[in-house]
Order: C-alpha cells, then structure tokens, then sequence
C-alpha cells in the first residue's frame, strides 16, 4: 500500500520553473527519498517526459565507487580505510585550521595504535585536492602581506559529496555548512579565497584575529566574515573587530544566516543575508 504525499509533492511542483536547486529535508527514514523516487519520477513520465531523461544519482554510491576508488587507484593508496576516515574527519570539522600534524594526532586519539604520519596524511590531503573533492584556503597575514604556511583550512567542493562521507547526518553546526556555502559561491564568481589573518596588540599581549575570507579578484579585494546571526551587541562587536583592524581602505562584509535587510554600520562595515549574497550575482558590488 501506497501512502500518497500530494502535499509535498505539490510543493516541488509549483517551483519546478523558478531556476532553484530544490533541497528536501526532514527527519531519517521519513520517505524523502520515497517522495522523489518513484512519486516526483512518476509525476514526469505522466507529463511525458522519456525515462532516459531522468537522471538519478546515488549524490554516497557516487562516492564509493568513483572518487575514492579513482583515488586509490590512481596513487597506488594501501589503506581505503584511512583514506575515508581522513575525509570522514574533515568533512566534520568544516572551517577549522589545521595541517597534517594535528590530523595525524586526530588518528592517535581515535586509535592509540593508529602509524597515520602527517607525511602520510600530507599526501592524502594533496591525492584529494588533485580529485577536486578539497580545496585548501591559505592564511594570509592582513597586516604583513605574506602567506602563514600553516595551518590552514580545506572546503569540499560539493557538499553532497561531503554529506555523504557523513552518511548524511545532521550534526555538524549550520554556520560551518554556511561557511563552505560562501566559499564555494566566492570560487564560482572568480574570486581567489584566502582565510585573513590579523595581528593586535592588546595590553601587553599580542593577539592573532580571523577574518574568514579574503577574495581577491585582480586589483579588487574584499574581506568577508560568516556569522549565522548578530542577535547581540557583543556578537556584532565580536564579528566586526578583526574587519575594524584592518588598515586599507577594501571593501568589508558580514554575511549573516538571518533574513535581514543589507545596510552598512557607521564604519562602512556591510552586513547582507545569506540569502542576499546568494541569490543577487551583484550583492558584493553594493
């Protein structure tokens, strides 16, 4: 028996035309996949659309059988299993600064008897890279203008893809998902990302601060923070110090997750919504 979601599938119906990537959450084992396959396919082949245009991906078979089997054969990799879990630990710290020795102490803590070396892991990292599933973004010192080596940070270049190392769970925090989000847009707009940092002084002590993107698009540069919301004044001041430091005269935003109307702070500081950012191909002309 057959349990009919007319309601939902009403609703991806009524935006088939509206030029957006329809996403369907909700709980697990609640009939997501069910809703798509076979009720929304049955929907086309009743308007006539032919089988063999409807495409079907399977966006964690995908996985297992061609990017990390490419992977591994094309560099002779010994250890599938440490390969996905090198990737399974990334994929879960989206936006952190790292380098190939912390995650090799990541593997020791997971198993004390874990021989994973940070040169073992560095070319990982590189045989990643290589298959396009990671970028890294380098740091990048604001003040001295030079690159900091390590550590750095890594995007996945389809967060699906990412998803599925995951298994699809949803526990990770929104705001490093957000993170990845402005990243990749920023990559597809033609921007060269970096993570800034910038150095202050306060008291007696010196103090590292990060701005999350610094783009760079031939003579333009923008520095961007991601924050999923600004509901306090000490978040605002939180996520506009690093940008108040830095001493040129670029462009400075703040991309928050909340609905709000894009306005400029007193210091020329630009706050936009996500949704701003995304959906308006000009929003960083504003």
């Amino acid at each position: 028996m057959e349990i009919k979601r007319d309601f939902y599938l009403k609703k991806i119906i009524e935006g088939l035309d509206n030029g957006l990537v329809k996403i369907v959450t909700g709980i697990r084992r609640y009939g997501k996949s069910y809703l798509l396959d076979p009720i929304f396919k049955n929907y086309f082949l009743e308007q006539g659309v032919k089988e063999e245009h409807i495409i079907k991906l399977d966006l964690k078979e995908q996985k297992d059988n061609v990017y990390i089997n490419d992977i591994i054969e094309r560099n002779n990799v010994q250890n599938q299993e440490e390969l996905e879990m090198l990737v399974q630990i990334i994929s879960s710290n989206i936006g952190s600064l790292t380098n190939p020795l912390k995650l090799s102490n990541c593997f020791k803590e997971r198993d004390k008897s874990s021989t994973m070396t940070d040169k073992t892991i560095y070319n990982y990292l590189k045989y990643l890279q290589d298959a396009f599933i990671i970028e890294k973004a380098r740091r990048f010192d604001v003040r001295g203008k030079k690159f900091i080596e390590t550590p750095q940070k890594y995007y996945f270049t389809d967060m699906g893809i990412r998803n599925s190392f995951l298994d699809f769970r949803q526990s990770e925090e929104i705001s490093h998902t957000m993170e990845n989000v402005i990243y990749l847009e920023l990559r597809k707009r033609g921007y060269n990302v970096d993570v800034g940092s910038v150095e202050i002084r306060e008291g007696d002590k010196k103090k590292q601060l990060e701005i999350d993107f610094v783009a760079n698009k031939g003579n333009n540069k923008i520095y961007i923070q991601s924050a999923l919301e600004m509901k306090t004044k000490e978040k605002v001041e939180q996520e506009q110090k690093s940008l108040i430091n830095v001493n040129d005269f670029f462009k400075k935003i703040i991309i928050v997750g909340d609905n709000i109307k894009r306005s400029r702070y007193d210091n020329g500081i630009i706050i936009m919504s996500i949704y701003d950012f995304l959906l308006d191909q000009r929003s960083l002309e504003y």
